[in-house]
């Protein structure tokens, strides 16, 4: 805002902000010129980069068209589906194959409950039937064999993994542990990374080598458990361990009737120790062991030697600890803290690999763990690879390897392995012990005259993946062809990006240039309408792009690129050129160049020589005559679309950085100067009307003042 002071007719009587408007509407016309130059800057920035887009995309067909994929597709038959199906990669040799006959199918290994004795038993005793879906240790008498239940607490917690070189995550209680004979200590826990399980040792020296991946380690020190490589940031980590005992501690009010264990099944069994103990703000308190209420112990305090004032009781299967003495709570914030053990069993199984190594996995089962929830344990471990199963109509369990085949390579064991311990769950209470194991066989089959064997039914021969259905001694061709239809497709598609490329660019060359509609400015946009106002930008951004030298000169060589032949020793001679497999340009020249098929023509050409076709395409070579059209276009495109960045940049950039950019600052700063000029100009005009009619105004009040004394006389 000027800081002239404006005077605007009021002694002259004239219009003078109009005068001024008229005076500056002609001096604005070399600022309206800028502002429509870089307007036009600005619209011819984004054809370009519009167009930039499709060369891009283009860029990136011809990218996947370097692929051997695309015309190496195959396509499969089998003389009898019945008995082989087979598909093929895309490297598969042409040909034929026959299996004379399968005389044996793989098949996956499996175990069944109760098989060990004769006759078979079933799981469930004399009594109430097992219920899958019950905890176990509240069916203990249910089952023929019983539970061994051992002191400790199952407690699972997770992390989320932090990305560092060495991953290591600190565990609230100290585990159980076992000592093998070469001082190796492992513990009882399972350690899962985004499914990966991992055992626990103290050291892992005495670990094979190529077994150490498979091992974390812990410190009972520190109580941190360590991996050896980096856990990726956010991955989950799952530990479930066991502990001989857990403390927990809380703070009560004055008074407070319960406190809620996070376990259930608290052990009261221990042998020369108390399994369970209660401190409340120092005073320590004890469990009468030696009686009980349907599992429900008094509490007393430990002074309390002749047990004569229980202050509480233990509901032993919840965990719920009731205070009858309100006195042994008597403060506002009650420190209490329970040390306690619960109810746990074990169970181990293990599972051969197919290159002959054992999976090896623990359980821990929680008392409060159901059937359900033991078999969901067992399915859901990736790298045991077997599946558990219990039916309750035959009141047994089954356990099925994974995969099928004859894995373990010894001969001498099963594929599946119960744990060794007499009072391992799987054996003692699933009657697993003793066991027979059947399936676990190879395919056996005779290919082109070999007789050989697979582990599993479906597998892959020179690129070929057959699939056995059915023993048989009637021979089946496997016939591997090219897909023709496949490779046309691929073709095709590329014929239709390269149109849609011509078709964009054509379009922009032809486009009719309105010279007369140049770009609008604030003022003629007030005196139109928003329709006018689109039908005026439309022709005012038309042809922007017409006749362009880069534009032209990229259509002119993909052109030449494309008709040339592809002078390849490895190429025959009949199918050198793309017009020799069907592939033409258009009669209408006004179309730039775009190409057409002959469907029949290019589908023979694939199925008589695919080779020749294929390296017409994508054939590698020192000069461009040796490359395939592939190879040439995507160099040609490739110089076009960055030519292009040069000159109109990509959305990232700013404008310092492209040809384009640099020439709208250019002008934004002639604009900013121009407006700067134009300012001063208007201030200078409204100085010089101010003047005057400040001199105006002094002429009427002298004549005035001189008037009055004629009239006077």
């Amino acid at each position: 805002m000027s800081s002239i002071q404006r005077i605007t007719g009021l002694a002259s009587g004239m219009d003078i902000d109009s005068i001024v408007e008229k005076m500056m509407t002609a001096a604005k016309q070399p600022l309206v010129k800028l502002q429509q130059q870089k307007q036009i800057l600005e619209w011819q920035e984004e054809d370009y980069r519009t167009l930039n887009q499709k060369y891009f995309d283009f860029r990136s067909t011809l990218s996947n068209m370097k692929l051997t994929s695309k015309y190496r597709a195959r396509t499969t038959a089998s003389s009898n589906e019945n008995y082989v199906t087979a598909t093929a990669t895309n490297n598969a040799a042409l040909g034929s194959a026959t299996i004379q006959s399968v005389t044996q199918l793989a098949t996956a290994a499996t175990k069944i409950s109760g098989t060990g004795s004769a006759p078979p038993t079933t799981l469930s005793g004399s009594g109430a039937k097992i219920k899958a879906d019950a905890s176990l240790y509240s069916q203990t008498g249910n089952f023929s064999n019983r539970i061994t239940w051992n002191n400790g607490v199952v407690v699972s917690q997770s992390f989320t993994g932090d990305g560092d070189a060495t991953a290591a995550v600190k565990l609230s209680n100290t585990p159980v542990s076992t000592t093998a004979d070469d001082g190796t200590v492992y513990y009882a826990m399972n350690v899962k990374v985004n499914a990966k399980t991992y055992q626990v040792v103290n050291d892992k020296s005495n670990i094979p080598d190529n077994e150490k991946g498979n091992y974390a380690v812990y410190n009972a020190e520190s109580g941190v458990l360590t991996f050896d490589s980096a856990v990726s940031a956010g991955s989950g980590i799952n530990v479930e361990y066991v502990a001989d005992a857990v403390t927990e501690t809380k703070t009560l009010s004055k008074g407070a009737a319960t406190m809620q264990l996070g376990h259930g099944l608290i052990a009261t069994d221990a042998t020369g120790n108390q399994a369970f103990s209660l401190k409340i703000n120092n005073t320590n308190y004890v469990l009468d062991v030696l009686g009980n209420d349907n599992g429900t112990y008094k509490l007393y305090a430990e002074s309390d030697t002749g047990k004569s004032s229980p202050v509480g009781t233990l509901d032993a299967s919840t965990g719920l600890i009731t205070f009858t003495d309100s006195s042994v709570l008597s403060g506002d914030n009650n420190t209490v803290s329970a040390t306690y053990s619960s109810k746990y069993a074990t169970m181990s199984l293990g599972s051969y690999n197919e290159d002959g190594s054992m999976n090896k996995a623990a359980f821990y089962i929680d008392g409060t763990d159901s059937l359900n929830d033991v078999m969901a344990d067992v399915n859901s471990h990736s790298t045991l690879g077997v599946s558990m199963y219990y039916d309750e109509n035959a009141d047994r369990v089954s356990l099925t390897r994974k995969m099928t085949g004859d894995l373990n390579k010894t001969k001498e064991i099963d594929e599946i392995i119960i744990g060794g311990s007499e009072n391992d769950f799987l054996n003692q209470t699933l009657q697993f012990n003793g066991s027979r194991e059947s399936g676990g066989d190879n395919a056996k089959f005779t290919i082109n005259g070999l007789e050989t064997e697979r582990t599993s039914n479906t597998f892959t021969i020179s690129g070929v993946t057959y699939t056995l259905k059915s023993k048989f001694d009637t021979p089946v061709a496997v016939t591997v062809s090219n897909d023709t239809d496949t490779i046309f497709k691929n073709i095709k598609d590329f014929v239709d990006q390269y149109n849609s490329l011509i078709d964009a660019v054509q379009s922009k060359l032809n486009e009719d240039r309105y010279s007369d509609y140049a770009p609008l400015t604030d003022d003629q946009r007030k005196e139109m309408t928003d329709t006018q106002q689109d039908q005026w930008d439309k022709k005012a951004r038309s042809g922007l792009l017409r006749n362009d030298m880069t534009l032209k000169s990229s259509l002119s060589n993909m052109r030449s690129l494309i008709y040339s032949k592809v002078n390849n020793a490895n190429i025959s001679s009949e199918y050198n050129q793309l017009s020799s497999i069907g592939i033409t340009t258009t009669s209408d020249w006004l179309k730039g160049g775009k190409l057409e098929i002959n469907e029949d023509k290019l589908k023979a050409a694939i199925q008589n020589d695919p080779d020749s076709v294929e390296l017409l395409f994508r054939a590698t070579g020192s000069t461009t005559s040796e490359k395939g059209i592939v190879q040439r276009l995507y160099d040609s495109v490739n110089n076009t679309y960055n030519t292009i960045v040069d000159k109109a940049g990509k959305s990232t950039y700013v404008n310092t950085q492209f040809t384009i950019g640099k020439n709208i600052n250019d002008l934004t700063d002639k604009i900013r100067d121009m407006n700067d000029k134009l300012g001063k100009l208007e201030d200078r005009y409204y100085a010089q009307f101010t003047a005057m009619e400040q001199a105006i105004q002094k002429y009427n009040s002298q004549y005035t003042y001189l008037s009055s004394f004629f009239s006077n006389s």
